[in-house]
């Protein structure tokens, strides 16, 4: 009877959890799931937006885009921006987050989390549209400061070889602090015990903060650079409203592109179809790093 009552009970609880996981799998199906069969889909057939007619096209999609010199740029432009954002933002991030959680000075830390915080949760539009005037080529606001010094003008976002950085400035300016916080609270969890031991051992600090500091914050390193990395693939505002992909497609990026091709050209398939390759790089990107993370990250 025992045996019985359990056996009822646990498949109580198993109908219990199917039936509240329910929802979830409903909605994880339909905007994850099925959105992501249909790009495959629809990606091998052209048409066009003001037509309901499609045609089925195989591959050739995917064989105008590779062999297009754009779209190889725009994958250049999207690496490279990845990159240089993950980097420069995981690096500042780092940095900001151990000398606020070593500092004592109270009142100064509230004011710099409060100061690196704040772009974060500014619209792009607004942020878009200040550094557009700060970075103008001629009136910009840096432009003025750099010549007073007697520096010769930064082109800043008008020049092909300085706009991509420009717009990564920008970008880590906006983010950083969003990523502060994340590891700061890291901070926070490791054992004050394992620096008392250090200390007395009279360890330099930067070997602490080599052998201990990072170690122990590694698993939170590794999930923003993730968290980074996927949100670096999928720039548009940015580049939407600060360069419109210019100059001379320097700043052109993966979601931009696909942004073009289906509501300025009228080619929602060649859009679909950049999109399964934008899909394909974050999978990898995203199993690369939990690879890399596996041998370098400690969870204990």
């Amino acid at each position: 009877m025992d045996k019985k009552k359990r056996s009822v009970s646990e498949k109580r609880d198993r109908m219990l959890g199917f039936v509240t996981a329910m929802p979830a799998m409903i909605l994880l199906f339909v905007f994850t799931v099925y959105p992501v069969f249909y790009l495959i889909y629809y990606s091998m057939f052209s048409g066009s937006l003001i037509s309901a007619k499609k045609t089925f096209v195989g591959l050739d999609n995917y064989k105008e885009l590779f062999g297009s010199e754009t779209f190889r740029m725009v994958l250049v432009n999207t690496v490279v921006y990845t990159v240089l954002f993950v980097s420069l933002t995981m690096v500042l991030a780092v940095i900001i987050a151990v000398w606020l959680n070593g500092s004592k000075h109270k009142k100064l830390n509230n004011m710099v989390e409060g100061f690196i915080f704040t772009p974060h949760v500014i619209s792009m539009v607004s942020v878009s549209i200040v550094f557009l005037w700060l970075m103008d080529p001629d009136t910009g606001f840096l432009n003025m400061v750099i010549t007073k010094l007697g520096f010769a003008k930064f082109p800043f976002l008008s020049s092909p070889s300085t706009s991509m950085f420009s717009l990564v400035l920008v970008m880590v300016w906006k983010s950083v602090g969003y990523y502060v916080l994340l590891i700061m609270a890291a901070l926070q969890t490791v054992p004050s015990n394992i620096y008392e031991a250090a200390e007395l051992d009279s360890t330099p600090k930067w070997r602490v903060f080599f052998k201990i500091t990072l170690p122990m914050i590694s698993p939170t390193i590794l999930f923003t650079s993730v968290v980074a990395s996927i949100a670096s693939f999928k720039i548009f505002d940015s580049v939407n409203l600060m360069t419109q992909c210019g100059p001379v497609d320097s700043t052109n990026t993966l979601v931009y592109y696909i942004y073009s091709f289906a509501f300025r050209y009228g080619k929602p398939g060649m859009a679909c179809a950049a999109g399964v390759i934008l899909l394909i790089l974050v999978c990898i990107m995203t199993y690369v790093q939990f690879g890399v993370g596996k041998k370098r990250v400690h969870y204990q």
